[in-house]
């Protein structure tokens, strides 16, 4: 680990309510990977070793997420859809910024960070919560994988090649299914996509029209070989969603649009 990404690990530690704690852990008892995060009233179960340091941890500290918050109207209660959802950081950060939560929806399709993600929604979000160990895809499928014990970057693509890693069969469903299925005729006011690179697929088949009943979106996209953002966006313009300017100095794979059929109109219930 490079000194500067140490630094940022030891800044982020030090934004949570039990930093000495986890501190004194980390150096005497470098070995205990599963610890307890505190912050603002909330109990983060984070696995060191499954790389939650950059989910939650990195979610709640950090401002990938938090900057776009001030630039969405919202009122009332809120919808949350989070596909590629993790241990649950983002939505413990709507929370811990004051917006009221009516119903959250959470897809992860790594069954170990599933674990965490459930104890870290149920425990902590007093709303309407559905965790679900799935995943999102262009169209409906079957996915057999082999996975580690967790990792940001988890892909239905990608294979573990870690020592730990396990066999799974993880169902896939659309964009639209999971609108049907949990948000049926309902308007969902943020959702968040990061689904390392399985956003090319979603966008490049016709099952994600209910994108139209989002009021904002956050979606990271992950370029690569043969696949550029220029590829996927032109689909969500068409669907009515603008996007906003980047930040300077934010990260430049996570975007924001804001849908404008809702321009104007009071946001949640």
């Amino acid at each position: 680990m490079s000194l500067k990404n140490k630094i940022r690990g030891l800044l982020e530690v030090w934004a949570f309510d039990n930093r000495l704690s986890l501190i004194f852990t980390k150096t005497l008892f470098p070995q205990e990977n599963l610890q307890v995060y505190r912050f603002q009233g909330l109990d983060i179960l984070t696995d060191r070793a499954g790389g939650d340091a950059n989910g939650a941890r990195e979610v709640l500290t950090s401002s990938m997420y938090r900057s776009f918050i001030p630039k969405m109207e919202l009122s009332g209660t809120v919808n949350v859809l989070d596909l590629g959802a993790n241990n649950g950081g983002f939505p413990l950060l709507l929370k811990t910024n004051g917006i009221e939560l009516k119903k959250v929806v959470c897809v992860e399709f790594n069954p170990r960070t599933f674990t965490r993600l459930y104890f870290n929604l149920m425990h902590n979000l007093s709303c309407e919560v559905i965790p679900l160990n799935l995943a999102l895809c262009g169209e409906e499928r079957l996915i057999e994988i082999s996975l580690g014990g967790g990792s940001v970057s988890d892909s239905i693509y990608a294979e573990s090649d870690n020592s730990d890693a396990r066999v799974y069969k993880i169902r896939g469903f659309t964009f639209d299914w999971f609108c049907d299925a949990y948000f049926d005729n309902e308007v969902i006011d943020i959702c968040k996509i990061d689904v390392e690179g399985a956003e090319f697929e979603v966008f490049l088949q016709p099952a994600h029209q209910n994108l139209r009943q989002c009021r904002y979106l956050i979606m990271e996209i992950h370029e690569r070989e043969g696949r550029l953002a220029a590829e996927i966006l032109p689909e969500i313009a068409k669907l009515g969603f603008v996007r906003q300017p980047t930040d300077p100095g934010a990260d430049p794979t996570v975007h924001f649009f804001i849908n404008s059929k809702f321009e104007g109109v009071g946001i949640g219930s």
